[in-house]
């Protein structure tokens, strides 16, 4: 047995100091750094938590760790350590009420787990742990009121989706100066690598328990959590893992991950994983006013149906046997349900689930990962809560790294369909949310969604008293900025026996409406930048279907851009007063004709710079590479089309791979990446007037001696940009060769379409012979892409996820070959056949 001796703090922090934030492998941008002087005191450099109380005791954690750099062995020797620890009714320790030993060991990293028992219900205490001669910083923890008990009011945070390369926890700096009982993490409490071994996960909660922030909210309360999938894997399922990670069988990883996850977190020793098994369901009560059943959607869930992601369910989906919880937990909630005399009752879980429907069309596309992959699950649930009416059920979730509040129903196909419960569904801490945009255009198709943010980061705290629940959703500004303020973007109340959420509160910051001036028509999907006096971006989001947008700046002076497709941009001033909500309201112009850079196509997939040119009209707008390279096409992408938006839509397309010319026919599922026309220049022809124009030239990289030049041509109220190839052949001898483009889209629903030939969503690539010279892609927003030719002759090459045209051609020496199409984006109306659109151009 070993007592660390007083450490030598200078050595510390030479060994520490700014190197601590090593980015994970896998992840997707560099990482903050946290320096020495933001860690705890060694060898509790980690902090301290409490978690899982009930009402007489709860969980006590720290970790030794000299160097958490130091994923072997964390600077500590391969020995145990003598800790000892003590629990306070005062903050200066004056009245300990309990204090013991404990033993660190090695094997598990140096982690600690006290249950403290024996203490006062409903109650503060506070704690701190002593090892070497050296104390660890104080924590506060709590017990609940006892079952049964009266309890007239309970106020307490959740949380989940904190990715470590999303910034440095500014919305735990915030809830941490909250007044709350409790805090509940619903999961994605790190995120995994693509190395599964134990040390890695040990390396993972180490790094991000660097934040000051993280740690300041577990020393200041104690946190209930459960997990959700990056824990262990995106999208695992069960035992069937959700990637490849690096080669070692999925529950060898699940267990490495389920062993650092109880070392490094206050669990009870219930929950202490056996091998790749932990039994994280549980149930928490607040007195009589709440009762709590936490869920595990990952360990025991049915595979995703269908191969996963958001597409249309298939008949598997509806597979009665199919389960998110595993048929034991489901019945363990449901008789927890029925035998509850709780006031609320509480279904804290990972996900959403409600239904949502991201096609606008009378189609159906979902997130399968989410309950709209076991909807006869969800059925099962809502279905016993409609028959047997346990009181006031509520529904948290997160998962989405977005702001939720959800009518829950027995069908949410029909609006008037009962509503049986509320559900609340928080942003992320820090993990951003590219579908943003996807869901946004969905919400007219989904009235049950009663309120939905995804442009900010953040949580929700909630306020709960025996005749109403208050649900305060909270964001910050910047998620990568510590320092960012943060505000209330709603808030939303629930009467006790009356299902659904009512806003009562519409929160700080902008808000305003963006219309037509000449028709007063809402505009949705204008894009709106909050900018500072001193010139620093502030906030982006887009309007909705009303036009609405939300939007928050700190008070004082900033001004607000919008940035709508088929508009002129309007910036105007707004002046923020604290704690009162600031109306902007705006009138935009239908745009003219322009050629020119400094002008974004606004959307999800928007990846082409101010640098960039963008071709635009009151129908539509295309951005040209003028400078910009696309990782998928290295070194060619200069010249082509890198976004594409009609009025009323965001840009959905990954890139238009316009033109190539390959000498061989291009076959298999890599065939879009043609890298075999590399543009040397790109001029504006025309700035604007009644037309604009841009042009391309360059060579093949394929075929010798061809040289390609592309103009493309804007004129008012066309839908469309004319693009016009000519391929010259400069050498000495014939050339034949393979030309044509390849469209690909990124956005919700992806697929698509081919004249005569209908929708394709084919994973594989097939030839088609179109009946009509256009072929086209389209997703679940509305919006239809098509490349239409001047002339026919081509066959089409297609899966789900993109399409080619493919066109064999010889040219002489000295002679030249054009094609001419015309670049299309169109709204399909919601159509059956979203493709009907461009037949008609």
């Amino acid at each position: 047995m070993t007592s660390l001796k007083t450490l030598d703090r200078r050595g510390f922090l030479a060994l520490a100091g700014g190197t601590v934030g090593v980015l994970a492998a896998g992840q997707l941008a560099p990482a903050p750094v946290a320096h020495a002087a933001e860690l705890d005191g060694a060898p509790f450099t980690l902090g301290v938590a409490s978690g899982d109380p009930n009402h007489h005791s709860v969980v006590l954690w720290t970790r030794l760790v000299l160097d958490p750099l130091n994923a072997e062995t964390g600077g500590m020797p391969a020995q145990p350590v003598d800790v000892q620890w003590e629990v306070a009714r005062d903050e200066s320790f004056r009245n300990v009420v309990q204090r013991g030993s404990v033993t660190a060991l090695p094997e598990s990293a140096h982690t600690v787990h006290v249950l403290a028992e024996d203490l006062s219900p409903d109650r503060w205490y506070w704690y701190r742990f002593l090892s070497g001669g050296t104390y660890s910083r104080v924590g506060r923890t709590r017990t609940m009121p006892p079952p049964g008990a009266k309890a007239d009011r309970m106020r307490f945070a959740f949380v989940s989706c904190q990715s470590w390369a999303g910034g440095p926890y500014p919305a735990y700096r915030d809830l941490a100066e909250q007044d709350l009982d409790f805090v509940l993490h619903l999961g994605d409490y790190i995120y995994e690598t693509s190395g599964g071994s134990l040390t890695e996960f040990r390396r993972l909660h180490a790094q991000y328990k660097t934040s000051p922030d993280l740690r300041a909210a577990h020393a200041r309360f104690p946190f209930f959590l459960t997990w959700d999938d990056h824990e262990v894997q995106n999208n695992y399922a069960g035992d069937i893992a959700g990637g490849a990670g690096d080669g070692r069988p999925f529950l060898e990883r699940r267990a490495n991950a389920y062993q650092a996850y109880y070392e490094h977190l206050p669990m009870r020793p219930e929950q202490r994983p056996d091998g790749p098994d932990a039994l994280m369901y549980r149930r928490v009560q607040y007195g009589k006013l709440a009762e709590f059943s936490v869920l595990d959607t990952r360990q025991y869930r049915s595979d995703q149906p269908c191969g996963d992601g958001r597409k249309a369910p298939c008949a598997e989906a509806e597979d009665p046997a199919r389960t998110m919880t595993g048929p034991e937990q489901e019945q363990w909630l449901l008789d927890g349900l029925s035998r509850s005399k709780a006031r609320w009752n509480v279904i804290a879980q990972q996900t959403i689930m409600a239904a949502f429907d991201y096609d606008l069309g009378p189609g159906k596309v979902v997130n399968l990962d989410q309950w709209d992959g076991y909807p006869a699950a969800r059925s099962r649930i809502l279905g016993f809560i409609a028959e047997n009416r346990p009181s006031n059920p509520v529904v948290l979730g997160g998962d989405w790294h977005t702001h939720w509040v959800n009518d829950l129903k027995l069908d949410f196909d029909d609006p008037g369909s009962e509503v049986v419960a509320t559900e609340f569904a928080g942003t992320s801490i820090s993990s951003g949310a590219g579908w943003d945009a996807d869901v946004r255009a969905g919400l007219v198709a989904n009235p049950h969604v009663k309120f939905y943010n995804g442009t900010y980061r953040g949580y929700v705290i909630c306020d709960v008293t025996p005749q109403r629940w208050r649900s305060d959703l909270r964001i910050v500004l910047n998620a990568a900025d510590a320092a960012s303020p943060a505000f209330t973007i709603a808030a939303f109340e629930v009467k006790d026996g009356t299902p659904g959420a009512r806003r009562i509160d519409v929160g700080d910051g902008l808000v305003g409406h963006i219309v037509d001036r000449a028709t007063g028509a809402p505009l949705a999907n204008v894009q709106v930048t909050v900018t500072g006096t001193d010139g620093r971006r502030i906030s982006t989001g887009t309007t909705d279907t009303t036009g609405e947008f939300l939007a928050f700046a700190p008070p004082g002076d900033c001004t607000v851009a919008t940035n709508g497709v088929g508009y002129e941009p309007v910036t105007v001033a707004a002046t923020v007063r604290k704690g009162v909500q600031t109306q902007v309201d705006v009138k935009l112009e239908r745009a003219a004709v322009r050629a020119g850079t400094g002008r974004p196509v606004p959307g999800p997939q928007s990846q082409a710079t101010a640098s960039d040119i963008v071709l635009s009209n009151d129908m539509l707008a295309l951005a040209v590479s003028a400078i910009s390279q696309d990782s998928q096409l290295p070194n060619v992408t200069v010249g082509k089309p890198l976004d594409l938006a009609a009025v009323g839509h965001l840009d959905q397309l990954d890139w238009l791979n316009l033109p190539y010319a390959s000498a061989v026919q291009p076959r298999g599922s890599n065939a879009w990446q043609q890298l075999t026309v590399r543009s040397t220049s790109v001029e504006i022809l025309s700035a604007g007037g009644p037309e604009a124009g841009v042009r391309a030239t360059g060579t093949s990289t394929a075929v010798p001696g061809i040289e390609v030049v592309t103009t493309y041509t804007v004129r008012a109220r066309e839908p469309w940009v004319t693009a016009e190839s000519v391929f010259t052949n400069r050498g000495t001898v014939p050339r034949t060769f393979w030309l044509g483009d390849v469209v690909d889209h990124d956005g919700a629903g992806q697929r698509s379409g081919v004249a005569g030939h209908g929708t394709v969503t084919a994973s594989a690539p097939a030839d088609f012979t179109p009946t009509a010279p256009w072929i086209g892609m389209t997703g679940s927003d509305g919006q239809t892409y098509g490349l239409l030719y001047d002339e026919a002759g081509f066959t089409a090459y297609a899966c789900g996820i993109w399409v080619m045209s493919q066109r064999q051609v010889t040219i002489e020496p000295g002679a030249a070959f054009t094609l001419r199409r015309r670049i299309a984006a169109v709204h399909n109306g919601g159509a059956a056949d979203p493709f009907t659109v461009l037949a008609a151009l």
